[in-house]
Protein backbone atom coordinates (compact mmCIF):
# COMPACT_ATOMS: atom_id res chain seq x y z
CA UNK A 1 0.00 0.00 0.00
CA UNK A 2 1.38 3.09 -1.18
CA UNK A 3 2.17 5.39 2.22
CA UNK A 4 0.50 8.36 2.52
CA UNK A 5 2.23 8.95 6.14
CA UNK A 6 4.77 10.83 5.01
CA UNK A 7 2.87 13.82 4.47
CA UNK A 8 2.28 16.66 7.33
CA UNK A 9 -0.20 15.90 10.05
CA UNK A 10 -2.69 19.10 10.32
CA UNK A 11 -2.34 19.72 14.48
CA UNK A 12 -5.17 21.94 14.70
CA UNK A 13 -7.10 18.82 12.79
CA UNK A 14 -10.37 19.02 15.11
CA UNK A 15 -11.39 22.55 14.26
CA UNK A 16 -10.75 21.99 10.41
CA UNK A 17 -13.41 18.50 10.75
CA UNK A 18 -15.98 20.98 13.19
CA UNK A 19 -15.84 23.66 10.51
CA UNK A 20 -16.29 20.92 7.92
CA UNK A 21 -19.03 19.31 9.66
CA UNK A 22 -20.53 22.51 10.69
CA UNK A 23 -20.92 23.32 6.29
CA UNK A 24 -21.50 20.35 5.04
CA UNK A 25 -23.08 17.36 7.27
CA UNK A 26 -26.43 17.09 8.41
CA UNK A 27 -25.09 16.03 12.13
CA UNK A 28 -28.36 14.14 13.48
CA UNK A 29 -27.69 12.28 9.99
CA UNK A 30 -24.37 11.33 10.77
CA UNK A 31 -25.31 9.85 14.23
CA UNK A 32 -27.17 7.12 12.29
CA UNK A 33 -25.20 6.16 9.46
CA UNK A 34 -21.54 7.19 10.72
CA UNK A 35 -19.38 8.37 7.60
CA UNK A 36 -20.10 12.12 6.45
CA UNK A 37 -19.99 11.33 2.80
CA UNK A 38 -23.56 9.80 3.60
CA UNK A 39 -24.87 12.59 5.52
CA UNK A 40 -24.61 15.58 3.77
CA UNK A 41 -27.24 18.40 3.90
CA UNK A 42 -29.67 17.73 1.25
CA UNK A 43 -29.26 21.44 -0.17
CA UNK A 44 -25.65 21.01 -1.77
CA UNK A 45 -25.97 18.83 -5.15
CA UNK A 46 -23.73 15.99 -4.91
CA UNK A 47 -21.88 14.66 -8.66
CA UNK A 48 -21.13 11.01 -8.94
CA UNK A 49 -18.15 9.37 -10.47
CA UNK A 50 -16.20 6.63 -10.72
CA UNK A 51 -12.88 6.84 -8.59
CA UNK A 52 -10.78 6.43 -11.33
CA UNK A 53 -12.34 9.81 -12.78
CA UNK A 54 -10.10 11.76 -9.72
CA UNK A 55 -7.50 12.89 -11.86
CA UNK A 56 -9.73 14.70 -14.26
CA UNK A 57 -11.83 17.40 -12.02
CA UNK A 58 -9.57 19.97 -13.40
CA UNK A 59 -7.40 20.53 -10.30
CA UNK A 60 -3.92 21.16 -10.83
CA UNK A 61 -1.44 18.38 -9.38
CA UNK A 62 0.23 20.88 -7.73
CA UNK A 63 -2.71 22.59 -5.61
CA UNK A 64 -2.42 22.19 -1.56
CA UNK A 65 -5.49 20.66 0.12
CA UNK A 66 -6.12 19.01 3.46
CA UNK A 67 -6.89 15.10 2.89
CA UNK A 68 -9.32 14.00 5.84
CA UNK A 69 -9.28 10.23 6.23
CA UNK A 70 -12.25 9.32 8.29
CA UNK A 71 -11.46 5.60 8.96
CA UNK A 72 -8.38 7.04 11.03
CA UNK A 73 -9.43 10.14 11.45
CA UNK A 74 -6.34 11.87 10.39
CA UNK A 75 -6.01 15.01 8.81
CA UNK A 76 -3.18 15.64 6.23
CA UNK A 77 -1.99 18.69 4.46
CA UNK A 78 -0.92 17.01 0.69
CA UNK A 79 -0.67 18.39 -3.14
CA UNK A 80 -3.60 17.40 -5.35
CA UNK A 81 -1.31 14.53 -7.26
CA UNK A 82 0.15 12.99 -4.10
CA UNK A 83 -3.89 12.23 -2.94
CA UNK A 84 -4.78 11.19 -7.24
CA UNK A 85 -1.11 8.74 -6.45
CA UNK A 86 -2.38 7.16 -3.34
CA UNK A 87 -6.06 6.71 -4.31
CA UNK A 88 -5.09 5.12 -7.78
CA UNK A 89 -2.83 2.33 -6.09
CA UNK A 90 -5.53 1.59 -3.38
CA UNK A 91 -6.51 -2.65 -3.86
CA UNK A 92 -9.80 -3.24 -4.30
CA UNK A 93 -9.63 -4.70 -0.58
CA UNK A 94 -8.45 -1.37 0.72
CA UNK A 95 -11.86 0.60 1.95
CA UNK A 96 -11.26 3.84 1.98
CA UNK A 97 -13.87 7.15 3.26
CA UNK A 98 -11.75 10.25 2.93
CA UNK A 99 -12.17 14.05 1.71
CA UNK A 100 -10.50 16.79 0.08
CA UNK A 101 -10.99 19.74 0.44
CA UNK A 102 -8.72 23.62 0.02
CA UNK A 103 -8.33 26.09 3.08
CA UNK A 104 -12.01 28.10 2.19
CA UNK A 105 -14.09 24.93 1.92
CA UNK A 106 -15.81 26.02 -1.51
CA UNK A 107 -15.57 22.40 -2.63
CA UNK A 108 -15.28 19.22 -1.53
CA UNK A 109 -14.70 15.10 -3.14
CA UNK A 110 -15.26 12.56 -1.04
CA UNK A 111 -13.44 9.31 -1.92
CA UNK A 112 -15.94 6.51 -0.77
CA UNK A 113 -15.60 2.67 -0.16
CA UNK A 114 -18.37 2.38 -2.71
CA UNK A 115 -15.60 2.98 -5.75
CA UNK A 116 -17.36 6.46 -6.52
CA UNK A 117 -16.30 9.98 -5.56
CA UNK A 118 -19.13 12.54 -4.72
CA UNK A 119 -18.21 15.98 -5.71
CA UNK A 120 -19.65 19.49 -4.43
CA UNK A 121 -18.71 22.70 -6.05
CA UNK A 122 -16.42 21.10 -8.44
Amino acid sequence: MYDFTGYDRVLSAPWFIERFQNRYVDRKRLRQVGLMWNSFLPQYELRCLPTGEIAQLGISRDEKLFFYSERIRTLYAASFGSVVDYVGQLEPWEDIDAYLFNGTMDWVVAVTHEDVILCLGI
